[in-house]
């Protein structure tokens, strides 16, 4: 420990008689107490400074405190510069972003000149895909595969609209166990299954509680998707991370970041519910999916 100094008298200082020992050996064992108190209280790993959240909090606390936060029904309209990067290249666009908890989203691309080319709505499990340049208009349940045929990301819709406003996508809690530790700055939350195998990790800022990393697994233990958010910021009282970043490996590798340019949330309304729902136009065709 440094700063830490301690004056002692000369030996035969002031004549002292040989009862100056006592004293003398008093301070040194006061001195020596403090000295381990000190120490004991600086044990803590440095790189793995203590918080609140991982002493005060169980793992089910902490998303409890989260699911509470993020449960509020918020309409969220947003811009955002995504860029696609796949093995066959990178593509940049610029997406408009209207999105509701728990499977409400609409998305439209806006080219730099002309209207608006991609059109895709999800609302109450059916989703509707307009291509102008194509003439073409399609609707269908709105399952994993269908999205991933108009929006490169394997993730149910539910998991997609939390992820998007960097909430946590929902899992059930039956027959799963929770485990939290501390990494770095981080508090970290694992998902098993009963059989122990991992399902779903989550990195979390004990301090805000805000959602920075996410892993999840497949049933062979492989990574299927890892997101990360940064850079948050608050509208109405809503948090919100400004950039997201989705990385999928496997043979279909591809990494997606998105930088929202603005963001904004308000309460919904019965008339931002309607934003949703994407009309046929006229004259076009009429592709079903299945």
């Amino acid at each position: 420990m440094t700063g830490l100094r301690c004056s002692l008298p000369k030996a035969g200082a002031n004549n002292l008689s040989v009862g100056f020992c006592l004293p003398d050996v008093a301070s040194l064992f006061l001195l020596f107490i403090f000295l381990i108190s000190l120490l004991g209280g600086c044990a803590h790993d440095p790189l793995h400074p203590a918080t609140g959240a991982e002493y005060r909090l169980s793992p089910e606390e902490v998303l409890g405190t989260i699911d509470l936060r993020d449960s509020r029904k918020t309409f969220m309209k947003a811009v955002a510069q995504v860029v696609v990067n796949t093995e066959e290249g990178r593509y940049p666009l610029k997406l408009a972003i209207l999105a509701v908890k728990p499977a409400s989203l609409r998305l439209e691309a806006i080219p730099i000149i002309g209207l608006p080319n991609f059109f895709l709505s999800i609302h109450n499990g059916t989703m509707k895909v307009y291509l102008p340049q194509n003439g073409e208009y399609y609707v269908g349940p709105a399952t994993i595969n269908n999205l991933k045929s108009f929006f490169p990301i394997q993730l149910a819709v539910p998991d997609l609209v939390a992820l998007l406003m960097g909430c946590l996508p929902t899992m059930s809690s039956e027959n799963t166990i929770l485990k939290g530790s501390s990494e770095g700055k981080s508090y970290r939350v694992d998902i098993l299954s009963r059989e122990n195998q991992a399902l779903q990790s989550l990195w979390i800022d004990p301090e805000n509680f805000y959602l920075t990393r996410l892993d999840r697994f497949g049933k062979s233990g492989e990574k299927l998707l890892t997101a990360n958010f940064d850079e948050y910021f608050q509208d109405n009282d809503v948090s919100m991370p400004s950039r997201v970043r989705f990385q999928m490996p496997g043979k279909d590798e591809r990494d997606i970041t998105l930088r929202y340019d603005d963001a904004t949330f308000a309460p919904l309304t019965n008339e931002t519910e309607r934003i949703f729902d994407l009309p046929v136009p006229e004259g076009v065709k009429t592709i079903i999916l299945k």
